[in-house]
């Protein structure tokens, strides 16, 4: 729901930008209302074939030589519409990549689920269990990932996520709060989340291969876990301070480097 949102928002900031250049071109620079026309398909098709590595280098360098057009006097043309030349589209490209982030993670199979860790969280602390096992599971850098191959990016995000379930009990619960982050909740003192994770889950997380553009790539992964009981259980009483507490976890767990 919230990349719906954020997708429709970043839409209708496309289309208003479009309408205010097309109609201040119309009203004050009619001799730039073709190139206005030019930079949004132009803009567009680069959103669908460029990564989005290749988009920001796209946006450094269309500023750029714009610059160096209108240093050498290549075009000249007033100061107001010198600001449309040089910005329109940089930004376009801008909100494009905006537009195709949210795309993206809401046709993902693996949806954000934060609302429903905090509901189940606070459940469990309503129902006065002796101690709730807390296991954070980060995907170190999946931001770059992303950035590299969406769709590849998302394919990845289910597969972790089938590898954690396959290795839970029964009654532990596997969120995804989004970030590459996956919450596993649990009120069993039965098993160690901890222990399950460094004996079993780590090896074949970390067996899991990113399919990129210039080849396979290993994947690493940081953890925080925290119990909950009668000692701690005021400091966590929110689910704002357990997940805080988790990713600070997070900072401390250094990752090796390829």
């Amino acid at each position: 729901m919230k990349s719906w949102i954020k997708f429709r928002n970043w839409s209708i900031a496309l289309i208003g930008f479009e309408l205010f250049l097309l109609v201040f071109c119309g009203l004050y620079a009619r001799q730039l209302l073709l190139e206005q026309i030019l930079f949004f398909f132009l803009a567009l098709f680069a959103a669908l074939v460029l990564s989005d590595l290749l988009l920001t280098w796209t946006i450094l360098l269309s500023f750029g030589l714009g610059i160096i057009f209108l240093v050498l006097g290549i075009v000249y043309i007033p100061s107001l519409q010198v600001f449309i030349f040089l910005f329109s589209f940089p930004v376009l490209i801008g909100i494009l990549i905006k537009i195709r982030y949210y795309l993206f993670k809401m046709v993902s199979q693996v949806q954000d689920q934060e609302e429903e860790a905090a509901l189940e969280y606070e459940s469990m602390l309503s129902s006065k269990s002796e101690e709730i096992q807390t296991l954070l599971i980060h995907w170190s850098h999946e931001d770059l990932f992303f950035q590299i191959k969406p769709k590849e990016y998302n394919r990845m995000l289910s597969r972790i996520q089938d590898v954690i379930s396959q290795s839970l009990m029964y009654n532990d619960k596997l969120f995804y709060i989004s970030e590459g982050n996956f919450l596993v909740i649990s009120d069993s003192n039965q098993h160690s989340l901890k222990e399950i994770y460094f004996n079993d889950l780590k090896e074949k997380l970390e067996e899991l291969v990113f399919y990129g553009e210039d080849g396979n790539q290993g994947i690493q992964f940081q953890t925080g876990y925290l119990i909950v009981d009668s000692e701690n259980r005021e400091k966590n009483k929110r689910y704002s301070d357990l997940t805080s507490h988790l990713k600070r976890q997070l900072e401390t767990d250094v990752i090796v480097e390829y």
